[in-house]
Parts: C-alpha cells; sequence; structure tokens
C-alpha cells in the first residue's frame, strides 16, 4: 500500500502484516531528497509499541517503506513516520492504523446484546438479488460488510419510533411491544436446538403463520425452566409437525416444563432499511453527492447555487440516512416530540 497525504488510514487483522511506502513527494522539494528516517507508533494510551509492531524501514526517496506487525484487536494505533532530507528539513507524516478483530452480528430480536437486525446471508442475499453481483458490497470483506450492517442499525435506532420496546433492557429499538409473538410450553420431540408446539401453524395466528419456515428468523426466549434464559434465532418452522429449530444449540434440552415466547420474524421493511442504509454508506463515503448532503444537512452552497433541503419530520435531530431507509421506516417514526416542563 502507498500513502500520501491524502490517504492516511487502513485496517488490517492481527495476523496481518503490511508493507507501507509513505510518500513525502507533497513536502519536500524538486532538488531535495529524503536520505533517514524514523518510523514510530503509538497506541490509543499513548503507549509506544514500535519495537514489536514496526519492521525493516529503507528508504527510496521520496518514498519511506516499512511494515506494519501484529497488534491488538480492537486497538487504534498512530503511526509517526519523520522523514529527514538533505537539506537539513524534517517532514512528519501521519498514518491510523486501526487492529480490527472478528465482529459478531447478534439478530436475535429482543435480546440485551443485539447489534442487528438482519443476518449476513439475508444482507448478502437481498443486495445479490436486487443489485447483482457487481455492486459495491462485493468488494467489502466479511468483516467489513459485519461493521456496516452494525452502522446501519445504529443509524436507524438514533429515530423515535411510536409505542415502547418490547424488553426494557434489549439493545435495538425493535421489536416494539406490539410485535407478535406466541407463548406456550416446549412439547416432545425434544432435543437440544428443536421442539414441538402447535401454536406455530394454528391459524389463531393468520393463515400465513402455519407457512412452512414462516418463524424462520423469528426468536425463541426461554421464560422458565431448562435452559432459562436462553434466547435463540429460528432456523426452521416445520408446518407437517408443528417442530421448530434454532440456528445455535440450546445450554440444555427444553422440557415438557420450559416455557417460551416465541418472537415472529422482524417487519421486512426494517430489515430492508438496515440493509440500505449499509449500502447507502458504503457507496457515499467519500463523495459529495446531494443524495449525501440532504441526509445531513439543511443547506449546501456550492459556488452561486443555494440548496436547501426540507426538514423530515421526526425525532428532530436529522441523521445520516439514505432516502430509501427514511422512507421504509416512516410508519414506524413518531411525528410528535412530547416536550415536558420539567
Amino acid at each position: 500500500m502507498k500513502f500520501d497525504n491524502s490517504a492516511d488510514y487502513f485496517y488490517k487483522k492481527p495476523a496481518e502484516t503490511f508493507d507501507i511506502e509513505y510518500d513525502f513527494t507533497n513536502e519536500i522539494g524538486t532538488s531535495d531528497t529524503v536520505t533517514a528516517a524514523t518510523v514510530t507508533i503509538l497506541d490509543s494510551e499513548g503507549n509506544d509499541t514500535t519495537t514489536s509492531m514496526i519492521d525493516s524501514i529503507s528508504i527510496s526517496s521520496p518514498d519511506v517503506t516499512f511494515t506494519v506487525l501484529e497488534g491488538s484487536a480492537d486497538e487504534t494505533y498512530q503511526i509517526s513516520v519523520l522523514g529527514k532530507t538533505t537539506n537539513s528539513k524534517k517532514y512528519l507524516g501521519y498514518i491510523v492504523c486501526e487492529v480490527v478483530g472478528s465482529i459478531t452480528l447478534n439478530s436475535k430480536l429482543g435480546d440485551s446484546d443485539a447489534n442487528s437486525y438482519v443476518t449476513l446471508k439475508e444482507a448478502n442475499d437481498y443486495i445479490r438479488n436486487k443489485y447483482g453481483h457487481s455492486d459495491t458490497w462485493d468488494t467489502l470483506s466479511i468483516e467489513g460488510r459485519k461493521r456496516l450492517l452494525i452502522q446501519a442499525t445504529e443509524d436507524i435506532d438514533r429515530y423515535n419510533f411510536v409505542n415502547e420496546k418490547y424488553y426494557d433492557n434489549q439493545a435495538l429499538a425493535f421489536p416494539r411491544d406490539d410485535h407478535d409473538i406466541i407463548t406456550g410450553n416446549c412439547a416432545t420431540p425434544l432435543t437440544n436446538s428443536s421442539f414441538k408446539n402447535t401454536g406455530f401453524t394454528t391459524d389463531t395466528y393468520g393463515e400465513t403463520k402455519s407457512n412452512t419456515n414462516y418463524w424462520k428468523y423469528g426468536a425463541i426466549h426461554i421464560t422458565s425452566a431448562t435452559p432459562l434464559y436462553d434466547v435463540r434465532n429460528i432456523s426452521t418452522s416445520n408446518v407437517t409437525t408443528d417442530v421448530v429449530s434454532v440456528s445455535t444449540d440450546f445450554t440444555a434440552t427444553p422440557t415438557t416444563n420450559t416455557a417460551f415466547i416465541a418472537f415472529e420474524p422482524l417487519h421486512y421493511e426494517i430489515k430492508t432499511a438496515q440493509i440500505e442504509q449499509a449500502l447507502f454508506i458504503a457507496r457515499t463515503k467519500g463523495k459529495s453527492t446531494f443524495q449525501t448532503y440532504s441526509a445531513v444537512a439543511d443547506r449546501v452552497k456550492i459556488g452561486d447555487v443555494d440548496v436547501y433541503f426540507k426538514q423530515a419530520g421526526g425525532s428532530g435531530a436529522r441523521q445520516p440516512l439514505s432516502t430509501v431507509t427514511r422512507k421504509l421506516i416512516s410508519r414506524w417514526v413518531d411525528r410528535v416530540l412530547e416536550i415536558q416542563r420539567g
């Protein structure tokens, strides 16, 4: 990788090594050359980790080349590159290095640690079915996709929504307290990843809910008995046998005394809104488009042209949501902000 003053950030995994070439062309004079260089690196607490992370410094003016090693996951480092020239000039450049670990997407509805409304597979399938394989999404790493999905969830959740969260301690804004659920006890056959309940196929909950795999991507919360407090995503539901299976084994096999709450899958519009917002972030990063401006500002002036964007209704503070995302979540947005006197 080659860096100049317009590109001063990169990320890596702990096990990766990166060869960095820092370009001093924009700093030194045409008759000057870089003859010596010092490269240091500090972590976010200011600790010097140069000895363990910087290696093989070399100079080919106007470039300084070095290797970045290892580093701790989820830590951000600042690299300082000090170049010295034949004319006794000193130039200092900075590069930010983020060492990333593996992020887990948690899309379990109502979970206190949830960070996404969709799984990575759902996002991949939606994008490829709608936009094909030439989309920006295909250029992203798996970790990069997960990070964008998490950021998109955070962008959406900054809005005020009608009704209340289903659980006070759930991490995300959805499910709301009007979300459709069924409750009951587990019935045989019982395994550490499946159980039966006729409520999953009864017409009481709507005819469509008796379709095979209707409950896929819903969630099971164990509310009493073994395995108490387990939360799992539903991976399949069988209309013939009334059996649901979960994507990850329970910590113990349920019994006929085990009570549960089953959340039906989240509204399609919310899931789609998150995916579209992740795409919006990826596509507009570093681009100065009117769509980008209208998502984050009320007014943009370019030369002699003034453009005013209509203020959106909702929670008050404007959020960087795409037009598509805002439309998809619009029916849940609380358009009345109540202010009470203290």
